[in-house]
């Protein structure tokens, strides 16, 4: 392994030092956009075996830690936890896509993609508890891209996570999981590989959408707009999630 490639993956060790199963979003638009980007069979959440009924899209509410929360459980013991800190939207258990409390998070657009027509918002209140005895993930590196097309192209994912640079002068962490099945190396250890790309020119700062197109063009998008179907047929898009903080919610 050379020296560079060595230097690669301390930067991104550095990044994920501090994780310990929990990655909080910047706000609920981000949170709500994951979930509804989790209704898709082949997305990263129903990799991780969240599923349930499609007509029935579920935001758990933390009432204790006032967070929204989604606890994806790996193929091994652990638990991620993707979260976002806020007050309740609503006192009621059950809205319409079409209530204003979810239609002023997503655009015009974001809502004519995002619904069959029959889905309704569920807000069961729960506490997870599976991560009160210290179960730590440990996340490693499987695949280090060299170029940001090389990582859209062949990882193809449908949603992205980003942890921004905090100088101009490093680089943001852009990674997604692989969720092939690992084999932990102690009996007491959960694996969660990455496949990653070190940004040094902060491609994805304030973006919300990467659309990559049928001859590979990667095109960069802070909302999605007047889609045609032709575009839709012949591009795929990601949803882009900035990580706020790798801090436990309580």
């Amino acid at each position: 392994m050379t020296q560079k490639l060595n230097d690669c993956i301390a930067i991104v060790n550095t990044y994920f030092k501090n994780f310990n199963n929990f990655l909080e979003l910047e706000n609920f638009r981000s949170f709500l956009l994951l979930t509804l980007t989790s209704q898709s069979s082949t997305n990263i959440l129903a990799q991780f075996g969240l599923g349930g009924d499609k007509d029935i899209i579920n935001l758990p509410y933390d009432p204790d830690i006032k967070i929204y929360y989604q606890k994806i459980n790996l193929m091994s013991s652990g638990s991620l936890i993707i979260y976002v800190k806020s007050e309740p939207i609503t006192k009621d258990f059950l809205l319409n896509k079409e209530d204003e409390k979810i239609k002023k998070n997503l655009s015009a657009n974001e809502m004519s993609l995002a619904f069959r027509g029959k889905e309704k918002f569920l807000f069961p209140q729960v506490s997870d508890c599976s991560n009160i005895n210290e179960h730590k993930l440990t996340v490693e590196i499987d695949d280090l891209f060299h170029t940001f097309q090389s990582f859209i192209s062949y990882t193809q994912p449908h949603i992205v996570f980003v942890i921004d640079a905090d100088k101009e002068s490093n680089p943001d962490l852009i990674f997604t999981f692989n969720m092939m099945p690992q084999l932990p190396k102690k009996l007491d250890e959960d694996i969660l590989k990455v496949d990653v790309f070190l940004d040094y020119e902060h491609k994805t700062k304030n973006i919300t959408y990467i659309k990559r197109e049928s001859n590979y063009k990667i095109e960069f998008l802070k909302d999605i707009k007047d889609i045609s179907h032709a575009e839709l047929y012949n591009s795929s898009f990601s949803l882009v999630l900035h990580i706020k903080s790798m801090k436990k919610p309580f």
